[in-house]
């Protein structure tokens, strides 16, 4: 909160003229004005803080903490992509240089959201599961990276919570996402796990990494780390060409995302 007030300054002259000649009415200014200073004070202690913490505005944590649903229906624009082959991304991945489509849908405080891969920015689209251990282990990874300030400029993040199970560990994911302060746009997927199955997804955590035209740069599947997670965000926004290799990770959760 900007304070504009001059500070002790503005009562110099009064305690000058009234201290010496008038100590009891000195003795009252100043009583009066100490009560003015703390009263400031409180008001600035009560202000509410403009930094967010864990539920700024905009973020996946913030629509979280106000969660009124844990799947909403999804909007698919595009053709599907083919499913991450068992090798992993690299380039044996199919859908690398194809055009990923566009997602509408909501966040969990029904706000809207979408993942439009034309749009001109690059983007890194991780899918996630509440009760995937691996995807539990790889969001504060990511939080930790954005906060760090490494994210390189011009690229953004998107998560997708999906794959969604009461009966299942870690319910609610909205929970989950608020507890850890996740600060990417989080959309929910809809009960029949739509949005994953457009993205070919075939374990937790996932990612899709799109280049600025849209178009798919590099998939994997699995948990990786931070230096990991530099690298490709680096090489996506400089424009390098896709990894030839897939990119190693710890093990991930596998799905069958037509079980759901």
């Amino acid at each position: 909160m900007t304070d504009t007030r001059k500070g002790a300054s503005r009562y110099d002259d009064i305690a000058k003229r009234t201290t010496g000649h008038h100590p009891k009415l000195g003795w009252m200014i100043g009583g009066a004005t100490a009560a003015v200073v703390l009263v400031i004070a409180a008001v600035v202690f009560l202000w509410p803080s403009d930094d967010g913490g864990d539920s700024a505005e905009g973020t996946g944590a913030a629509a979280a903490s106000s969660a009124t649903q844990e799947v909403a229906s999804v909007q698919i624009s595009g053709e599907d992509l083919p499913a991450l082959p068992d090798t992993g991304g690299g380039e044996g991945d199919p859908a690398v240089g194809f055009l990923a489509p566009t997602l509408t849908g909501q966040s969990f405080d029904e706000s809207e959201v979408v993942i439009d891969p034309s749009d001109g920015t690059p983007k890194m689209v991780v899918f996630v599961a509440h009760w995937c251990p691996h995807c539990q282990a790889e969001v504060p990874v990511i939080q930790d990276w954005i906060e760090s300030g490494s994210v390189p400029e011009g690229m953004e993040i998107y998560s997708v919570s999906t794959a969604v199970d009461e009966n299942r560990p870690n319910y609610k994911p909205s929970n989950w996402i608020s507890s850890v302060g996740f600060e990417p746009q989080v959309m929910v997927d809809d009960s029949a796990s739509s949005a994953a199955a457009s993205y070919g997804l075939t374990g937790f955590p996932y990612f899709v990494m799109l280049d600025a035209d849209g178009n798919v740069w590099h998939r994997a599947s699995g948990e990786i780390g931070a230096e990991q997670l530099q690298q490709l965000a680096d090489g996506l926004v400089a424009g390098d060409p896709p990894p030839t290799a897939p990119t190693e990770s710890t093990q991930q959760s596998e799905v069958d995302l037509q079980a759901n």
